[in-house]
């Protein structure tokens, strides 16, 4: 299990560096792991779930889920909230939805530079 303190938890990712196409291809590269992008949907929708909850429900060890948590984290797109010694995951919408929203501004530049 993981165990980090506040002081060395993952930061979220500000919105506004998701234009950076490095930060993208790290986002996209994290959720391009079947388990993780699992992960990712669970959360989609049940909005916050302990890490014992999420192994729980894909059949998965906690300790598997604490490594694709982790990739995740760092990627920005999981918000984790310490509560006793349980840690809930939850994601953060507005950087996937930034990150998203760059991918359709990017595709919308490019159909305009073909024609």
């Amino acid at each position: 299990m993981m165990t980090h303190n506040n002081l060395d938890q993952p930061k979220s990712l500000p919105v506004a560096e998701v234009d950076d196409s490095c930060r993208r291809a790290k986002i996209f590269a994290a959720l391009a792991d079947p388990t993780r992008l699992k992960i990712v949907e669970l959360l989609a929708h049940a909005g916050e779930l302990s890490g014992t909850e999420i192994a729980q429900k894909l059949s998965i060890s906690l300790a598997l889920f604490c490594h694709h948590s982790k990739t995740l984290a760092e990627a920005g797109l999981l918000d984790i909230r310490k509560e006793g010694q349980t840690k809930y995951n939850s994601l953060n919408w507005e950087l996937l939805n930034a990150c998203l929203q760059s991918l359709m501004r990017g595709s919308a530049r490019a159909v305009t530079s073909d024609q």
